[in-house]
């Protein structure tokens, strides 16, 4: 069972509300093996996280800064007894892509997830702490330059263009795509082991096999995840978890519920209220 003082809260803000806050403290509680839609970039400020990113075990201090792309598996847990604290900032591609358009940054791709900076640690919990703390007195062109200052400093100084390393033999760049966008479109439907396997002309073990290799899960576990992180999507938008539950694709409101308080450590209800 979790420690009792667990928890995670959540937040957005005016200024972009596909922008998602979170800070939580954590003691036992682990993230499983998952991906998020966003870029992701995240500060302990104290206590020390360990997670698992591209088959390397890495450690976020109060030293470091995290940055995670897009659509990377990894996991996460306190490195030590007594836990960690850690402060959260999901980034949307779309705001990304605005903002690096218009400072002329091509690279929106990051080679490591772990930058060593005690000075951008220290400007992104200045930031985190504006955006939810303080956000009832900020003024939102006080929130805005803070954070294109933040996110200009990033992509600018650590940013890289992305190598299209081939995956495997024969589930490669393309089929790979091809799969996710399958599973992209397919939220709400019962699809099979076959149909994806089929898409890119590989059996069903060959497939299970490649797939995992290339992401670091199941299909399976891609899919519930892509869905979890939709959900969040929707009830930012006001939908209610009923109609969420729905919509991406979980047809029991239990098994919703379950799942997204297993992956967030709150109920979507509960997000809804934190971030509406």
């Amino acid at each position: 069972m979790p420690h009792q003082d667990e928890h995670i809260e959540y937040w957005t803000h005016p200024i972009h509300k596909e922008v998602e806050l979170s800070r939580a403290h954590l003691n036992s509680f682990s993230f499983e093996k998952h991906i998020h839609l966003d870029y992701h970039i995240g500060v302990v400020s104290q206590g020390v996280q360990e997670y698992l990113h591209k088959g390397t075990h890495y450690q976020l201090t109060p030293s470091n800064i995290s940055i995670l792309n897009p659509d990377e598996c990894h996991n996460g847990h306190s490195l030590h007894a007594d836990g960690y604290h850690v402060h959260v900032m999901s980034l949307p591609c779309s705001l990304v892509e605005e903002i690096a358009t218009e400072v002329g940054v091509s690279a929106l791709f990051f080679q490591t997830p772990i930058i060593n900076s005690q000075v951008l640690q220290r400007q992104f919990l200045l930031l985190h702490t504006l955006l939810t703390t303080e956000r009832q007195r900020l003024s939102r062109l006080e929130a805005e330059t803070t954070l294109l200052a933040l996110v200009t400093e990033l992509f600018g100084h650590y940013g890289q263009s992305p190598k299209l390393i081939q995956p495997s033999a024969k589930l490669g760049i393309m089929e790979l795509s091809r799969v996710k966008q399958l599973l992209h479109e397919h939220l709400a439907s019962d699809i099979n082991l076959e149909q994806l396997s089929s898409s890119v002309d590989l059996s069903k073990f060959q497939f299970l096999r490649q797939f995992k290799t290339a992401m670091g899960m199941t299909p399976h576990a891609y899919l519930t995840r892509l869905r979890l992180e939709y959900a969040k999507k929707s009830l930012r938008n006001g939908n209610s978890a009923i109609n969420t539950a729905y919509e991406v694709g979980f047809f029991d409101q239990s098994h919703f519920n379950k799942a997204f308080k297993r992956a967030y450590l709150v109920t979507p209800s509960d997000f809804k209220k934190r971030v509406i």
